[in-house]
């Protein structure tokens, strides 16, 4: 696991004093939010990162339920990584999309992400909401505030939620330190950090990104990403669903392409090439189709050209790849990654 990420708190200090929309009370918060950004960046993992941080705030009188969750890149789902007072009803609609698409208070959020926290008493008629009326007030709960936690780099990363049996708790102390803490907590929980050895590894002109299953591109950190302008190429990743060296040719020009399967999907790293060996894109095609044990009867039928110019190309790729046989290009082909990836 990398290194927890280092509190910025010159970055916390300039957000305070910027930020109009809290005035002295983001000054006030700030003493919490510097315990709750430190609490973060302490920790060697995101779960124990989770824990100091609800310790923090279940050690405030006025909060008596606080959860941290996570958002699974991957999947797209939002976990808990740590949680203190909630039943799990409670807990399954803050992490679910009955909280986090339908609830008003957090759509202000999204749309708003000048304040990256808002109590209920920052949201017009919060208290008749359904979430107030079939869930929080149920459970006993009189007041809250929820952070969207989201990085530097704009990428949502989990949420921060705290609640009260007080009626106007918690204080805007309160909601001001969650606001100036978010970005350090967005660190601290980003669950991509796993993939910085990965990212760390590749060289500095390699571009990746990891796809999953259905085709959702999530960067690594520190990363170009490879994909988002070459929805072809997407789409034979997805299909493709193995691992592997390939040739492509999109937008951008030549690309070799790597592909790494990784828990949840697929990693795909990718650099700009010449074409190997000077070979056509007839040629890499006629080179890709041997390494599958086609003939010549069988490559002319599949590219739509007679026998005899199959026969030709044949002759033409093991000469550039100065391989004595079909059989020797075809295992240089797939261990050097010669081939065309298929969809192309």
């Amino acid at each position: 696991m990398p290194d927890a990420p280092a509190v910025d708190r010159t970055a916390l200090d300039r957000t305070a004093l910027d930020d109009t929309a809290l005035d002295d009370t983001a000054l006030d918060g700030m003493a919490l939010a510097l315990r709750l950004a430190t609490a973060a960046s302490s920790a060697a993992t995101p779960e124990t990162a989770a824990g100091d941080v609800l310790g923090e705030l279940c050690g405030l009188p006025e909060v008596v339920a606080a959860a941290l969750a996570t958002r699974e890149p991957l999947s797209g789902r939002s976990t808990a990584l740590a949680c203190s007072g909630y039943p799990a009803p409670v807990l399954a609609h803050l992490t679910g999309p009955g909280f986090l698409v339908a609830d008003v208070g957090y759509r202000l959020l999204v749309t708003d992400p000048g304040r990256r926290a808002r109590g209920w008493r920052d949201v017009d008629g919060y208290t008749a909401t359904p979430s107030v009326r079939e869930v929080f007030s149920p459970a006993g709960y009189c007041g809250g505030a929820t952070a969207r936690l989201v990085t530097t780099d704009g990428r949502w990363t989990g949420d921060l939620h705290v609640s009260t049996t007080t009626d106007g708790a918690p204080g805007p102390d309160v909601v001001a330190a969650m606001h100036h803490a978010a970005p350090a907590l967005a660190a601290a929980v980003d669950a991509t950090r796993r993939f910085s050895a990965l990212a760390a590894a590749l060289a500095p002109d390699e571009a990746a990104s990891v796809v999953t299953p259905d085709g959702r591109l999530v960067p690594l950190p520190g990363r170009p990403p490879l994909l988002p302008d070459d929805p072809a190429l997407l789409a034979a990743v997805v299909s493709r669903r193995g691992e592997g060296a390939w040739c492509w040719h999109g937008p951008a020009g030549w690309t070799r392409i790597r592909l790494v399967a990784v828990a949840g999907g697929i990693l795909v790293v990718g650099r700009p090439c010449d074409p190997p060996h000077g070979l056509s894109a007839r040629e890499l095609e006629v080179l890709t189709l041997l390494a599958e044990g086609l003939s010549n009867h069988a490559l002319a039928r599949r590219l739509g050209i007679s026998e005899r110019t199959a026969a030709h190309h044949v002759e033409h790729v093991l000469a550039k790849c100065g391989a004595p046989s079909r059989a020797a290009a075809a295992v240089r082909a797939v261990q050097e990654g010669w081939r065309l990836l298929p969809g192309r």
